[in-house]
């Protein structure tokens, strides 16, 4: 795989003459309601977003990293505008898209596509490969229907498709082929970001190596904006610049991806990347995996104070009293543990649910 700094350095000289732009997301929360009265009012929820700050910049990969669970998914809903949040905001080159309905959200997105999990539930059985993929320029008036076709094998062959499988059916295709006709469909109104949500974890080891090579050189030649969302490390190490890891609904530590992985400063963090295995035989023999102990604390009802503390084999007993916060200890480098940090609200100060 390519190296991350070769590949960062790599990119930038791509961005240059690709359009500037940036997206900003500050204090994104989401609650999902998980009981009701009689009166359908809801007397429990589920926080899966609580405070969630987020910046992706033109041309860049921000990797957003965690067990399953832990709100990654539906941030990327949330910054790709398919959920509303709760409280928050969303800006996009400067202008606030957070509230946006009808003709105005309709117009914003283009700008902001989604390749989903599942590549076998994501395409339509009844439709035609050449009718998934060009369908959203006809929706946004970018083509007429005669020119759907063409349209169609010019962006599946964009991802290193046969353009004669636009005439198929996605029955008639694999899951890596499927996939890369998502990826295309995705790519067809020409996004300023894809948020890529797990586009690996449903296909084969080979075929995610494609996907993952794919989702690279796209970038390289158009300078992408790109979120990928993963609970594998090594699939962000490989792809992101800058990686964010969450942990029930809330970002622990993000940074650039070299120096996250390098040098980890958050327990959660130590102990994902010590179970991703190194391809030196004798280096892996002499690396200490970390065992978190104990299951994962309810979402709807989280531990007071530090989240992970009841997992954490270097909590204090002022995790259990101080909630910490994101705060940069390196340039550009955030870490929410008291460890490196006494920034924090004390719980019995902290907001009700």
């Amino acid at each position: 795989m390519t190296d991350t700094s070769a590949h960062a350095a790599g990119t930038a000289q791509q961005i240059t003459g690709a359009a500037a732009g940036s997206l900003v997301a500050r204090g994104l929360t989401k609650t999902f309601p998980l009981s009701r009265n009689a009166f359908g009012r809801p007397t429990s929820r589920l926080r899966a977003v609580d405070g969630v700050d987020l910046d992706v910049t033109a041309g860049t990969t921000v990797g957003v990293v965690g067990e399953s669970g832990s709100g990654k998914t539906t941030l990327g809903r949330l910054v790709s505008l398919l959920e509303r949040p709760d409280s928050g905001s969303i800006v996009l080159d400067g202008r606030d898209v957070t509230r946006l309905r009808g003709k105005g959200l309709t117009a914003l997105r283009p700008r902001l596509q989604v390749v989903f999990q599942d590549p076998f539930g994501s395409l339509d059985p009844t439709k035609s490969i050449a009718h998934a993929v060009a369908e959203p320029l006809l929706v946004h008036g970018r083509i007429r229907r005669s020119q759907m076709p063409a349209a169609a094998e010019e962006l599946v062959a964009r991802v290193g498709l046969d353009p004669a499988l636009a005439r198929r059916y996605p029955e008639q295709l694999s899951g890596g082929q499927r996939q890369r006709v998502c990826i295309a469909r995705a790519l067809a109104l020409e996004p300023w970001l894809l948020v890529a949500d797990e586009p690996t974890s449903a296909l084969d080891l080979s075929t995610r190596s494609e996907i993952l090579n794919l989702l690279l050189e796209l970038q390289q030649d158009t300078g992408q904006s790109i979120l990928l969302i993963s609970h594998d490390f090594a699939t962000v190490q490989h792809l992101a610049h800058r990686v964010a890891v969450m942990y029930l609904g809330r970002i622990v530590e993000e940074g650039p991806t070299e120096e996250v992985v390098g040098d980890p400063l958050h327990p959660y963090t130590r102990a994902l990347l010590s179970a991703v295995p190194v391809p030196d035989p004798v280096v892996q023999r002499t690396r200490r995996r970390i065992v978190l102990h104990g299951e994962t604390p309810n979402p709807a009802n989280p531990p007071t104070g530090c989240r992970f503390r009841t997992r954490c084999g270097a909590a204090t007993p002022s995790c259990a009293q101080i909630d910490p916060m994101p705060a940069e200890v390196r340039p550009g480098h955030r870490v929410a543990c008291l460890l490196h940090s006494d920034a924090g609200t004390p719980v019995s100060a902290a907001a009700p649910d």
